[in-house]
């Protein structure tokens, strides 16, 4: 199965206030839960959600998701090819499973969905 992009983080300094712009720019709809969430609102197989979210010092301040058929073997595999598994397969409240984990080369973070 081939693992599509399926969500995004956008980090800054004031997630609020980017969002305010942002999504008056280009007519995001509101998040239903999360003020700070990007609905897509385009055609169901080009969707991509995202979120805006506090900077990290010194980091990566986009970081992309992709959705995968089987979560844990994806991060096994991952870990077992020299990545450093950030964040463990968590269950996020009312949303998928998810994990993150980076490159060996330490210079990207990648967040990884349970189909």
């Amino acid at each position: 199965m081939a693992s599509p992009p399926v969500y995004y983080q956008l980090a800054t300094s004031d997630p609020a206030r980017a969002r305010a712009f942002l999504g008056e720019l280009f007519e995001w709809p509101e998040g239903e839960d999360d003020a700070l969430a990007i609905q897509p609102g385009g055609p169901a197989d080009f969707d991509v959600a995202g979120q805006i979210t506090p900077e990290r010092e010194g980091g990566q301040q986009i970081t992309p998701y992709f959705r995968v058929g089987d979560l844990a073997a994806t991060v096994a595999l991952a870990e077992e090819r020299g990545a450093t598994i950030v964040m463990p397969v968590t269950q996020v409240p009312q949303r998928p499973h998810i994990a993150m984990i980076r490159t060996p080369d330490d210079e990207l973070s990648v967040g990884i969905v349970q189909a």
